[in-house]
C-alpha cells in the first residue's frame, strides 16, 4: 500500500519550485490537548491490528483513515474492537478529490467509502469526517495553476453543499478539510474563502500547519502558523502532529513525525489552548510500532 503518510512525506520533490478573528479566550485553559494516534490501514485486518498496537501504548483516541472501501460487516467488527480496546474515535479519515469524488486513483478513498461509513457512524459514536479539498490534477501532488483561483473556490462550495452535506446531514455530521498548499484549501486566504459561507460547526478546518507551509513560505513558518490559529482559529475541528523540515538538498519540504523537525511545538500547543476548548491531537506520520509510538508520545506530552 502506498500510504496517506508516504504520499506526505514524498510530495515536496514533485512540487519543487512552487509559490504557493481573534476570538480567543483571555485565560486559556490548560486540559485542552487530548493526544490520540493515527489508525489507518489498507484492510480491516490492517486496522485492527494496528488498534491493538495502539491501544498497548497507552492511546484512547484515534482517527481511523481508510484506505480501502469498507463493508458494512467490517464496520460493525471494527466497532467492536475498538470499544474492546477502549478507543474512542475521534474522526472519520475518508481522503478524496472532492472534485472527482470517485476517482480512487487521487487517494485511496472515495465518495463510496464516505457513504457506507456516514451509515455506520453510530456505531462509534462519531460524525466527525476528514477528507482533502479539491485539486485539478489528477495526481495528490499535482501542482495545477486553477487550484487557486476563484472559479475553483466556487466549485469546492458546490461540491460541499452536493457532493459532502448530503452524506452528512442525516448524522448531523462534520466535515474538516486537511489543507495541503497545491491543493483548492492550500492558502489561509483560500481556506477562509472556501469555509466562509458555511456554519463553523458543520465545515471547518483539520490544523494540520505544516501543510500551508510551500518551500517559499518555509522560513515564514511559524509566523503562518500564527496566522493560521488567529485568523481561522474558530474553524479548527481537530489537529493533526506531525513536523516539518526543509530539504538541503531540495528545496522541498520533508514531514517527519513529531519531532522530526524544526516547527515549534511550544508555540502551537500555546495557540491550541487558547482556542479553550476540548481538542483531539493525532500523533501521525510514524509507525504503528510500539517502541516508535511510545517515543513519539513521550516527546509530544514533555512539550
Amino acid at each position: 500500500m502506498t500510504s496517506r503518510r508516504h504520499f506526505l512525506r514524498t510530495v515536496g520533490a514533485t512540487v519543487v519550485g512552487l509559490s504557493a478573528g481573534e476570538s480567543f479566550a483571555a485565560e486559556p485553559t490548560t486540559n485542552t490537548v487530548h493526544l490520540g494516534m493515527m489508525l489507518q490501514g489498507a484492510s480491516a485486518a490492517d486496522l485492527h491490528a494496528n488498534a491493538k498496537a495502539i491501544a498497548a501504548v497507552g492511546f484512547d483516541t484515534v482517527q481511523v483513515t481508510f484506505a480501502f472501501h469498507p463493508t458494512a460487516d467490517e464496520l460493525k467488527t471494527l466497532a467492536q474492537a475498538l470499544k474492546e480496546f477502549k478507543l474512542k474515535t475521534a474522526a472519520f479519515g475518508t481522503y478524496f478529490n472532492l472534485f472527482r469524488p470517485g476517482d480512487t486513483g487521487f487517494m485511496e478513498s472515495s465518495q463510496a467509502a464516505m457513504k457506507i461509513i456516514a451509515a455506520h457512524a453510530e456505531l462509534f459514536d462519531c460524525n466527525q469526517f476528514v477528507t482533502w479539498s479539491a485539486s485539478y490534477a489528477s495526481q495528490f501532488a499535482g501542482a495545477d495553476p486553477r487550484n487557486h483561483t476563484p472559479e475553483a473556490v466556487a466549485q469546492l462550495h458546490r461540491a460541499v453543499s452536493e457532493v459532502i452535506l448530503p452524506i452528512l446531514d442525516p448524522i448531523k455530521g462534520r466535515i474538516a478539510f486537511e489543507p495541503f498548499f497545491v491543493h483548492v484549501v492550500g492558502t489561509l486566504a483560500l481556506a477562509k474563502e472556501v469555509l466562509a459561507p458555511f456554519p463553523a460547526d458543520r465545515v471547518g478546518l483539520l490544523c494540520d500547519p505544516p501543510n500551508f507551509i510551500s518551500p517559499d513560505l518555509y522560513p515564514q513558518r511559524q509566523d503562518e502558523m500564527l496566522r493560521l490559529f488567529r485568523e481561522l482559529g474558530d474553524r479548527i475541528h481537530l489537529c493533526h502532529f506531525k513536523d516539518m523540515k526543509l530539504n538541503p538538498a531540495g528545496p522541498n519540504v520533508e514531514y517527519p513525525g513529531p519531532g522530526g523537525g524544526e516547527m515549534n511545538y511550544p508555540l502551537m500547543l500555546s495557540e491550541i489552548r487558547r482556542l479553550n476548548r476540548p481538542m483531539p491531537c493525532i500523533i501521525e506520520h510514524i509507525n504503528p510500532e510500539q517502541t516508535q509510538m511510545m517515543k513519539t508520545k513521550t516527546w509530544v506530552e514533555a512539550q
